[in-house]
């Protein structure tokens, strides 16, 4: 393909987003910005007749149309999904394997063992999030309930009410206590809601977790929902990226390229405890609720009025962890998500966390992940830098 470029010499990119998200809109801007781009995103009209210019960075979705219109602009294009992996195009996308495989261990890590993954279109992305979810789950010894609108629809119209009344059914027929997997932030609301007219309790008897953290969604619901963040800023950034060295000559990868997950943004949907002993769900409630304080053991036991080996017993034959690991583990956890998102120094972080002082955090965090606090939040505020540390370190909680 020949570069077009206008009298000035500007690189003219098309941005063409089959669904708009606003974090890879950033991610192509600040690119643009930094080269000296002109991006032309017109969300009423994805692709103008009149357009003129040297590349587009799409996001190709369910929509045939808009590849076919795509095409006729004989420009390189790069795409930042892999929902329609039959048409060979270079990529930046998301790490859906991470994605799926990341959903199942936050489930597993709190004892689950009932799980399900929930979708609505049979696409590339769906289905690469739903088959690592559920390999993760199945290699555990669990199995796993696909619920697949698409699949199961049948001869019903696609309706929000139809998917409303779907899924009620679905929900109420499995075992509880049940982690449900919804592949995007959209489909996690829906199960919310299908939970909340069956009178099924969110979190107590269906955790779910989403995917695409976005905010004006997740924190506006009656449960407000977790979510993993799929770096999605990056994801624009790096697809920029790419298109710049086509436009400079360079072969397109053979392979996409895989942008890693931030992590999962924890709210109250998925805040539940997959127990059925009494007196150990009692003790996780208390861990949770007081991790912050500089809790021991004794606090623990003399809350759920047990002895410390008949506890441990307990915790053996029905949690995943020890009592104390647990607490460690969510201490750590916290303790991560205020390096990552906050600027409070490493001493209020300890104070805040129940570790104390910002020595204990100091060498309780090296202990466990061989780097220090602050050496974790440089790597996960530089950019692309952060994926791969932030996703070991993580998959060690």
């Amino acid at each position: 393909m020949t570069k077009r470029t206008s009298s000035n010499d500007i690189t003219n990119v098309l941005l063409s987003l089959g669904w708009y998200y606003p974090e890879m809109h950033r991610g192509v801007a600040r690119f643009a910005r930094d080269h000296g781009w002109h991006v032309t995103a017109d969300f009423d009209d994805p692709i103008p007749t009149h357009w003129q210019g040297d590349g587009v960075i799409a996001l190709l979705g369910a929509r045939h149309n808009h590849w076919r219109q795509l095409r006729r602009l004989k420009v390189p294009v790069v795409d930042l999904a892999e929902s329609r992996p039959n048409i060979k195009l270079p990529r930046v996308t998301m790490d859906n394997v991470a994605i799926g495989r990341m959903a199942a261990e936050h489930f597993l890590e709190s004892g689950y063992r009932h799980f399900a993954v929930c979708h609505r279109w049979e696409l590339g992305v769906s289905r690469r999030r739903c088959d690592a979810f559920q390999s993760t789950v199945n290699s555990e010894g669990h199995g796993c309930e696909v619920m697949s609108w698409q699949r199961e629809r049948g001869d019903q119209v696609d309706t929000r009410q139809k998917r409303h009344r779907w899924l009620m059914r679905r929900l109420s027929k499995l075992k509880k206590p049940l982690a449900v997997f919804a592949v995007r932030d959209v489909e996690a609301v829906e199960v919310i809601e299908a939970c909340v007219a069956a009178g099924i309790s969110v979190p107590d008897e269906v955790a779910v977790l989403g995917v695409d953290n976005n905010e004006m969604i997740c924190d506006c619901l009656r449960v407000p929902l977790s979510s993993i963040d799929p770096n999605l800023e990056e994801v624009g950034y790096q697809g920029a990226a790419l298109l710049s060295r086509l436009l400079s000559g360079e072969r397109p990868p053979l392979n996409p390229i895989y942008i890693a997950p931030i992590g999962i943004v924890r709210r109250r949907s998925s805040d539940g405890l997959a127990v059925e002993h009494s007196a150990v769900a009692a003790a996780l409630r208390f861990i949770h609720d007081h991790a912050h304080k500089p809790i021991r053991m004794v606090d623990v036991t003399a809350h759920v009025d047990i002895s410390r080996s008949g506890l441990e017993k307990a915790f053996r034959e029905h949690f995943v962890r020890a009592p104390m690991e647990e607490l460690r583990r969510v201490r750590l956890q916290r303790a991560m998500s205020m390096l990552r998102e906050t600027d409070l120094t490493v001493t209020e972080i300890a104070e805040q966390t129940g570790f104390q002082t910002a020595h204990s955090l100091c060498r309780i965090f090296k202990q466990h992940f061989g780097i220090t606090p602050g050496s974790y939040r440089t790597t996960t505020s530089s950019g692309s830098t952060r994926k791969s540390k932030s996703d070991q370190i993580s998959a060690t909680l």
